[in-house]
C-alpha cells in the first residue's frame, strides 16, 4: 500500500491539536505528568489492541526495540513533561510554535546521521510553515506584551527531546524495515510509561486519587482527549514518519499551532484575527508547494 507521506502528517496535526487543547485544561487540574501518564496508558492499551487484531505482532527484540523504549522516555516522557508544562502556562497554541524550529533540528540531524536530504519544494514548505508559525506567535507576543520565558524554555526543551525521539524511531525503522507503525507506537508508548514509573518514585503522581477526583464529564473529555491527541495523532505521525522525509514531516507537524489556534476560537465563539487568516494562508502555500 502507498502512503503519502504529507497526508498522514497533516491527520496527526489535526489530532495532536485537538488533544492539545484537552492537555492544556487538565495539566492546570491535575499536573502535566499526570496527564501525560494517563494518555500514555490509554494509547499503549489502543496500540497492543490495534497490533492484535490487525497486522499481528513481529516481536521486536535486540537494538530496535531498546531504541523504540528511550524513544519514548525521552519524546512521550520527559519531553512531553515539558511540552504540557508549556501549555499549562501559555495555553497550546503559543506553546506549539516552538516547533517551528523542529524543522531545521530534524532536517540537519536526518542529514549528519541518516544521510536524508530536501529538495527544493521541500525546503519551500518548510519556510512556509515557519512563516506560518511566526505569524500566529506574533499575535500572541501582541496581545500579551510580553513572552513567557519560563514556559518558552519548556517548551524548547520538549521540541529538542521530541526531535531526538523522531530521528531514534526513524533510524529503528531503517533497521526494521517489517516493523509497522502502530507496533513501534507501541514499544515507544511502553518506554513513556517505564519512565513515569521511574518519575512517581521520586514525585508520585496521584495517578488513580486525581481521577477520582474529576467528574465523571471531565474523566471522559480527559480520556477522550487522550485518545485523539495520542494514540490517532502518533497513529498516524510514525507512520509518516517511517515513509516521509523529517524535515518536510515536521514541517507540517509544527502547524498545530494554528490549528489550534483556530480550535480556541471555534470554543470561544470569536472571529479569527487577521494574523490567524495570513497563517493560514501560510499553511496552504506549504502544503501546496509540498503536494504540487
Amino acid at each position: 500500500m502507498d502512503y503519502n507521506p504529507t497526508y498522514l502528517a497533516l491527520a496527526a496535526n489535526l489530532c495532536f491539536a485537538v488533544g492539545s487543547l484537552f492537555y492544556a485544561r487538565f495539566a492546570r487540574r491535575t499536573s502535566p505528568a499526570w496527564v501525560n501518564a494517563y494518555k500514555a496508558l490509554l494509547a499503549a492499551g489502543a496500540f497492543a489492541a490495534t497490533v492484535t487484531l490487525t497486522s499481528g505482532w513481529l516481536g521486536l527484540q535486540g537494538a530496535p526495540l531498546a531504541g523504540l523504549l528511550v524513544s519514548g522516555a525521552i519524546g512521550l516522557g520527559l519531553g512531553d513533561v515539558f511540552l504540557v508544562t508549556a501549555m499549562a502556562r501559555m495555553g497550546a497554541g503559543r506553546t506549539l510554535m516552538i516547533f517551528a524550529f523542529q524543522p531545521v533540528v530534524l532536517g540537519l540531524l536526518a542529514h549528519f546521521f541518516l544521510g536524508q536530504t530536501l529538495d527544493a519544494r521541500q525546503r519551500l514548505a518548510v519556510v512556509l510553515f515557519m512563516l506560518c508559525l511566526a505569524t500566529v506567535s506574533d499575535e500572541g507576543r501582541r496581545r500579551e506584551g510580553h513572552w513567557n520565558t519560563a514556559a518558552f524554555a519548556a517548551a524548547g526543551a520538549g521540541m529538542l527531546l521530541d526531535a531526538g525521539g523522531v530521528l531514534l524511531t526513524r533510524a529503528c525503522f531503517e533497521a526494521v524495515p517489517a516493523l509497522q507503525a502502530v507496533e513501534g507506537n507501541f514499544y515507544r508508548t511502553l518506554g513513556a510509561l517505564a519512565f513515569f514509573a521511574a518519575y512517581s518514585r521520586f514525585k508520585p503522581l496521584g495517578f488513580v486519587s486525581r481521577f477520582k477526583a474529576l467528574g465523571r464529564r471531565d474523566r471522559l473529555l480527559v480520556t477522550v482527549g487522550s485518545l485523539i491527541g495520542c494514540y490517532a495523532s502518533l497513529l498516524f505521525y510514525l507512520a509518516a514518519i517511517k515513509h516521509g522525509q523529517l524535515a518536510a514531516v515536521s514541517g507540517v507537524t509544527i502547524t498545530s499551532t494554528a490549528f489550534a489556534s483556530a480550535l480556541e476560537c471555534a470554543v470561544e465563539r470569536r472571529r479569527p484575527s487577521a494574523h490567524l487568516v495570513a497563517a493560514f494562508g501560510f499553511f496552504a502555500a506549504g502544503m501546496a508547494a509540498l503536494v504540487g
